[in-house]
C-alpha cells in the first residue's frame, strides 16, 4: 500500500535556478577533489538522468523564455578520413598511444616546413558542394596565434580571411516526435585547419594533473560555421545531426563524436522578440551527444533569460563555457578571445591553393546521393516520413534498401522488413546492417515468397533469422527444412477427419461451435510433424465447412511447446473470425477497400492486456494492416518478482523474463490465428528510466500510428490521491497516453462481456465501426 500511495510523490532536489527547471529522477552526491582544473563528465549514459518528453520539456522552455528569442549557431571541427596528417606524413590512428605517431613537423620545431596533404584540398571541396557553398579558386592558409598547454608549436594553421568555401546552405527534416517540418540553415563558412593536441586529465583521488598529448597535433580538419538561424536546442541538434550524415555519405569523415572525429561548439545568445541587434554570445564546449548539445543549448537560454528577467544582464559576458553532463549545467571555462586576440597572418610556409574549374567538375560528378536528394526520392516512392528518415539516416541501411528493390521488392514491405525485424536484429546483436549474412537479393526474395503465398509470414520470419545469422538462400532454407506442405494433402487429410467424425460435424453445424478445435486436434492427430507448419490450402467451395478447414490448419501451425496462460486461453477466436467477415464484408460494400494502417497495442502479461487485444482484433485492424505489440519493460520492477500465472521458463533466462517472453509471443500467435491476413510486428523496449508513458508515446510517434490501444485498470493511487493536471505522475499511463497522444489512443476496460472504451473525442458513436475514427465512454457489447 506504501508503494503505492507514495507512487504520485515526488520530491526535488535544493538546487539553485535554473536547474530546478529540468527535474531529475535520481539525485546523485558528488565528492569534490582538489584540483586546479574543473572536471567534467564525458560519457552520458554513466549518469542516470530523467529524459523527459520533448512536448513536456518544450512547454516548460516555452513558459521560461516567454518573450525572448534565442540566436543559436554552431562551429563544427570535422576530423578527415585520411591516412596521413595536413602537413607532414605521420599516420593517425584512434587509440594510438601517446607520442607514437609524432615529427618534428608536429611539434613546430626549428626548421621544419610543412607540406600540405592533396586530400584535405579534396575533401574540403567535396563538402563545400555539398553545402551548396561557393568556392574559392584562390585561397591560403594562416597562422593563429594563442597560447594553451595542448598547443605545442604556439600558433595553429587554419584559414582567416579566404577560406575554400562560403555562402552555402544545409537543408534537413525535424522528425515528427519534435515537430516535423523541413529547414533550411545557412552555411557562413568552410574552412581548413589543422588540430591542436590533446590533455588528458589524471589523479590519485587527493590531486589531479594534466598531461598534454602531441598525438592530435597536425591532424586534419575542417570547420564548418553555420549562420545563426537556429532557434531551438533541437534544431541545432538536428542540424549537428544532419552534417555528420553528410560526412558519412562523402566518405570524408566517420562523423563519430564519441572519438572527436565531430566536434561542436555552440555559440548562444538570447534577445527581446522583435530587437534586431544580438545579445551577447557564448560559447558552450564539451558537447559530445547530439542529445547533450539540445540539453545544453536549453539550459542557457535559460540561464541567460533568467537573468535578463532580474535585471542581471551585465552578468551575461562573452566567454566560453563548458556542459557539465554530471551537473546538467553550463560552467565557466575561460573568458572568449576575440579576433584580435589571434594576431592571424598568412602563412609563410605554405603557398597558396588554387582549384581549376575541371578539378571541380571532376570532384562535383563523383558526388554520391545526399542524405536530403534520397529523402526526397523516398518520399515519391510512397513512403511516410518516418520510414524516410529511418531509411536515410545510414548510408549502409539506405544502399540495402535500393538494391532490395532494385531486385523487384516491393517498396514498403522492404521498408517495413527492414525498419522492424532486421533492425531489431541488429540492436540486438550490436550489428550493421553489412555485418549481417543477409544479403539485399534474398530480403527481395523470401518478400516474393511470401507475397506469392509459397511461404507464410510466420515463416518467413524463421528464414530471415536464419540468414540473418547464417546466410543462406530462401529456397535453399525452404527446402532444407521441409518448409512447403502440399495443400492437395492438407485437404485430403481435413476431408478425411471430417468424413470420420459426421456426429461431431453435425453438432457444430448445430451451433456448438466449441468444437472447432476438437476438429484442429484431430487435423494435427494425422502428421503433426507436418501439420504444424502453415501451408496455403484452398477451401472447396461446394463445402460448406471449407472455411472452418482453414481455420482447424492455422491453428494447426502452433508446435508442441505453445501453452497459453488462462487469461488467453480463453480468448474467443471464433467470435473474432465472425466479428472480422461481417464488418470486411461490410467495408467492402460501403465503397471498397480502405487504405491499410499502424495499430499499436501496449502489450503486458495482464487481463487488462488480453481485453485491449481482444478489442484490437474486433474493432481496429482488418486486412492488410499492421498490428504492433509493443512491450515495455522494467527489469526493476518489483512486480517481475513474481508471476500469478506459470509459464515454461526459457533456459539461461530469469523467470520473469521468460514469462514476459511467452506471453508476449502467445499473443502474438493469437493474432496470426484470428487475422491471418495482417501484418504482426513485435518490439520490446526498456523503460531505462523514463515514464512508461513517455516510452509509449514516443514510440507510437516514431512507428508513425494511426490508432495506440492500451488495456486500463483504474489504479488505487489516483482513486485516492486524484489526477493533477499536466503531471504525468497525476494520472496512469493510459489516461497520460489519451491527454498527449497524436493519434487516436483508446483505453479499453473490460466489462463481463462488454467493453468500456476511453478517449480523447467526444463522439464514440464509432468506436465500434470497422474503421475507427475520433471519438470519451460508452460502454458496448462486442457479441
Amino acid at each position: 500500500m506504501a508503494l503505492t500511495l507514495f507512487r504520485g510523490i515526488q520530491t526535488r532536489p535544493f538546487l539553485p535556478y535554473p536547474y530546478g527547471l529540468f527535474p531529475r529522477k535520481h539525485v546523485l552526491f558528488y565528492a569534490t577533489m582538489k584540483s586546479t582544473q574543473t572536471q567534467t563528465a564525458t560519457h552520458e549514459k554513466e549518469q542516470p538522468l530523467l529524459k523527459v518528453s520533448s512536448h513536456t520539456h518544450s512547454k516548460r522552455l516555452d513558459n521560461v523564455s516567454k518573450g525572448y528569442e534565442a540566436i543559436i549557431g554552431i562551429e563544427t571541427h570535422v576530423q578527415l578520413y585520411t591516412l596521413t596528417k595536413a602537413f607532414c606524413s605521420c599516420p593517425y590512428s584512434y587509440g594510438s598511444q601517446p607520442n607514437t605517431t609524432i615529427c618534428p613537423i608536429c611539434m613546430g620545431l626549428p626548421g621544419a616546413l610543412p607540406v600540405l596533404n592533396s586530400k584535405v584540398i579534396e575533401f574540403a571541396v567535396k563538402l563545400g558542394l555539398a553545402l551548396n557553398c561557393k568556392l574559392s579558386l584562390n585561397s591560403k592558409f594562416d597562422r593563429k596565434q594563442y597560447f594553451y598547454p595542448d598547443l605545442p608549436k604556439g600558433y595553429q594553421i587554419s584559414q582567416f580571411d579566404i577560406p575554400i568555401a562560403s555562402g552555402g546552405f544545409i537543408d534537413l527534416d525535424i522528425p515528427v516526435e519534435f515537430g516535423g517540418g523541413h529547414r533550411r540553415f545557412g552555411i557562413t563558412r568552410v574552412h581548413m585547419e589543422e588540430d591542436a593536441g590533446k590533455l588528458l586529465h589524471t589523479g590519485n583521488g587527493s590531486y589531479s594533473e594534466e598531461i598534454t598529448s602531441p598525438l592530435l597535433a597536425g591532424v586534419p580538419l575542417l570547420e564548418v560555421v553555420s549562420e545563426p538561424d537556429m532557434r531551438t536546442g533541437i534544431e541545432a541538434a538536428e542540424y549537428a545531426a544532419e552534417l555528420q550524415r553528410l560526412v558519412r555519405f562523402l566518405g570524408v569523415s566517420n562523423g563519430n563524436m564519441q572519438e572527436g572525429s565531430l566536434r561542436c561548439d555552440v555559440n548562444v545568445s538570447v534577445r527581446p522578440i522583435g530587437q534586431l541587434e544580438f545579445g551577447t554570445k557564448v560559447e558552450i564546449k564539451n558537447l559530445n551527444s547530439f542529445s547533450a548539445i539540445s540539453r545544453a543549448i536549453d539550459f542557457e537560454i535559460s540561464r541567460q533569460v533568467l537573468l535578463h528577467n532580474e535585471n542581471q544582464s551585465i552578468q551575461i559576458v562573452q566567454e566560453t563555457r563548458l556542459w557539465d553532463e554530471g551537473a546538467q549545467k553550463t560552467v565557466t571555462m575561460r573568458k572568449k578571445e576575440g579576433l584580435s586576440d589571434y594576431r592571424y597572418f598568412p602563412e609563410p610556409d605554405l603557398p597558396e591553393v588554387i582549384l581549376g574549374k575541371e578539378y571541380i567538375d571532376s570532384i562535383r560528378d563523383s558526388l554520391p546521393e545526399l542524405p536530403e536528394m534520397k529523402r526526397r526520392r523516398y518520399e515519391k516512392m510512397g513512403l511516410s516520413m518516418q520510414d524516410v528518415l529511418f531509411l536515410a539516416n545510414d548510408i549502409n541501411v539506405a544502399d540495402f534498401f535500393d538494391a532490395t528493390i532494385d531486385k523487384g521488392a516491393d517498396v514498403k514491405l522492404a521498408a517495413n522488413w527492414i525498419m522492424g525485424d532486421i533492425a531489431a536484429y541488429m540492436k540486438n546483436e550490436k550489428l550493421s546492417i553489412n555485418e549481417t549474412k543477409l544479403i539485399p537479393q534474398e530480403l527481395a526474395e523470401l518478400i516474393a515468397s511470401i507475397k506469392g503465398g509459397t511461404i507464410s509470414g510466420k515463416i518467413g520470419k524463421e528464414i530471415l533469422f536464419e540468414m540473418l545469422g547464417k546466410g543462406g538462400t530462401v529456397k535453399g532454407l525452404i527446402k532444407e527444412k521441409d518448409l512447403i506442405v502440399d495443400p492437395v494433402e492438407i485437404e485430403k487429410m481435413v476431408d478425411k477427419v471430417i468424413a470420420e467424425n459426421p456426429k461431431q460435424l453435425e453438432q457444430y453445424r448445430g451451433g456448438r461451435t466449441k468444437l472447432q478445435g476438437y476438429f484442429a486436434g484431430q487435423v494435427q492427430n494425422f502428421d503433426n510433424e507436418t501439420i504444424k507448419r502453415q501451408g496455403k490450402p484452398s477451401a472447396s467451395e461446394q463445402d460448406p465447412f471449407g472455411e472452418i478447414k482453414c481455420q482447424e490448419l492455422r491453428m494447426s501451425k502452433l508446435d508442441d511447446r505453445y501453452f497459453a496462460p488462462a487469461w488467453l486461453q480463453a480468448f474467443p477466436l471464433r467470435d473474432v473470425q465472425q466479428h472480422l467477415d461481417d464488418n470486411n464484408a461490410a467495408t467492402t460494400m460501403e465503397g471498397g477497400a480502405t487504405p491499410a494502417k499502424k495499430v499499436m497495442m501496449v502489450a503486458d502479461p495482464t487481463r487488462e492486456s488480453a481485453a485491449a487485444l481482444q478489442y484490437a482484433l474486433f474493432h481496429a485492424v482488418f486486412e492488410h494492416d499492421t498490428l504492433i505489440l509493443l512491450h515495455v519493460g522494467n527489469p526493476y520492477a518489483w512486480k517481475n518478482l513474481f508471476s500469478f500465472f506459470k509459464w515454461p521458463a526459457t533456459p539461461g533466462a530469469s523467470a520473469s523474463v521468460s514469462y514476459n517472453e511467452g506471453s508476449i509471443s502467445a499473443m502474438k500467435r493469437t493474432c496470426e490465428i484470428a487475422q491471418p491476413k495482417i501484418c504482426v510486428l513485435v518490439e520490446r523496449v526498456e523503460m531505462d528510466g523514463k515514464e512508461k508513458a513517455a516510452v509509449i508515446l514516443h514510440h507510437s510517434t516514431l512507428h508513425s500510428a494511426d490508432i495506440l490501444v492500451i488495456g486500463q485498470k483504474r489504479s488505487l493511487s489516483n482513486a485516492i490521491l486524484g489526477q493533477r493536471n499536466g503531471s504525468l505522475r497525476g494520472l496512469d499511463t493510459a489516461e497520460y497516453l489519451i491527454e498527449n497522444s497524436k493519434c487516436t489512443c483508446v483505453a479499453v476496460q473490460k466489462k463481463g462481456p462488454k467493453f468500456r472504451l476511453s478517449s480523447q473525442y467526444e463522439n464514440q458513436q464509432k468506436l465500434l465501426a470497422p474503421r475507427i475514427t475520433k471519438h470519451n465512454t460508452i460502454l458496448a457489447s462486442v457479441t
